[in-house]
């Protein structure tokens, strides 16, 4: 039993394609470099991996030099982007249930071991937060980008109306395209904070979307629930609790009470159902790190701290020996051993 860094829908890499079009980009040389046909473009189930996706928004960024890239999705991003998370979007009977639609549902749409966006209420705010893909550097900027641009201009074409956040908070330092998020974006936006966010008054987003319906509402998700027993039901339950276990590796969180809320189960079912596929939670955790490690060991674009950090471990010396523990050889040995070969 493995784990990946996650996957994304084809409607996503559609909207990076069709955002670097806008720009008069040629996608055509890159959908061939990236095996991405015509085909597979129009297939409604496709997609795509993290890191695949990931390099090709890297590799259109460098090449011609438009570290926005990401900031351009949102003028073109519809609610129609989360298929019938839009629609369910669309009907809902406020933008607070909206959003709280889009979080429960992000799985239909992609799926990654960094972590799931949330809603939440603080006090009189609401927060939309996309999670943290930090460390961070000038090519995976793209990413936070893309995901609250994106959000933004579609809880502003549910309404068809001037609602906006009071701000956007984004984790990474102003970047040297810093202006074009005044250009492109309605709203303040504060960088270095501690988490990736659109922060909107709570009584804004009790406005209603303009195609609110309970009945439509009732249908949309009553599809999105049964897509995800679908999705739920392709998985065994030890991928779904590794699933839960990746993003909370670096974080003071990691508990297998923690994993069983995420589950919805209490903690002792959550032991009786791991003792009955004959392991434990632990087992789990040093399995779920030992995958991650050989992913992120074949990207060159992380330093071995920064893969200790993902990991959760307290320094390098700890993640060298746990890697020579599940490998037989130390990180920078497996690393060069990948590179000779391809």
């Amino acid at each position: 039993m493995t784990i990946s860094l996650g996957d994304i829908s084809i409607r996503y890499i559609n909207l990076l394609l069709q955002a670097s079009e806008s720009i008069g980009i040629d996608t055509e040389p890159y959908c061939t470099q990236f095996q991405l046909s015509l085909t597979k473009r129009e297939q409604a189930d496709a997609r795509l991996s993290i890191p695949k996706f990931m390099r090709l928004g890297q590799t259109l960024i460098a090449e011609h030099r438009c570290p926005e890239l990401g900031l351009l999705c949102g003028p073109i991003a519809q609610p129609s982007l989360l298929s019938w998370v839009g629609f369910l979007a669309e009907c809902a009977p406020s933008l607070d249930q909206a959003l709280i639609d889009m979080a429960h549902f992000e799985r239909l749409s992609g799926r990654n071991a960094r972590g799931q966006s949330r809603f939440y209420r603080e006090g009189p705010l609401a927060v939309a937060e996309f999670y943290s893909i930090s460390p961070y550097n000038e090519f995976n900027h793209f990413i936070v980008d893309l995901a609250l641009a994106t959000k933004l201009a579609m809880l502003q074409r549910l309404t068809g109306s001037a609602i906006q956040p009071l701000y956007l908070q984004i984790e990474f330092q102003a970047p040297t395209y810093v202006e074009r998020y005044s250009q492109l974006l309605p709203c303040p936006v504060r960088f270095n904070q501690a988490r990736n966010a659109l922060v909107y008054k709570h009584t804004d987003l009790q406005a209603a979307p303009r195609q609110a319906n309970a009945n439509a509402y009732q249908d949309c998700r009553d599809q999105c629930d049964a897509l995800l027993r679908k999705l739920e039901r392709q998985q065994s339950f030890v991928e779904r609790v590794m699933q839960e276990i990746s993003p909370l590796l670096n974080s003071n969180q990691l508990s297998l009470a923690q994993v069983a809320e995420g589950l919805e189960m209490p903690p002792w079912t959550l032991r009786r159902r791991l003792s009955a596929e004959g392991t434990r939670f632990s087992t789990l955790v040093e399995q779920t790190r030992a995958d991650l490690a050989r992913i992120y060991l074949k990207d060159p674009l992380y330093s071995l701290g920064e893969i200790t950090y993902l990991l959760g471990y307290a320094n390098p010396n700890a993640f060298q020996r746990a890697f020579k523990r599940w490998q037989g050889e130390a990180p920078g040995a497996y690393r060069a051993g990948l590179m000779a070969n391809g």
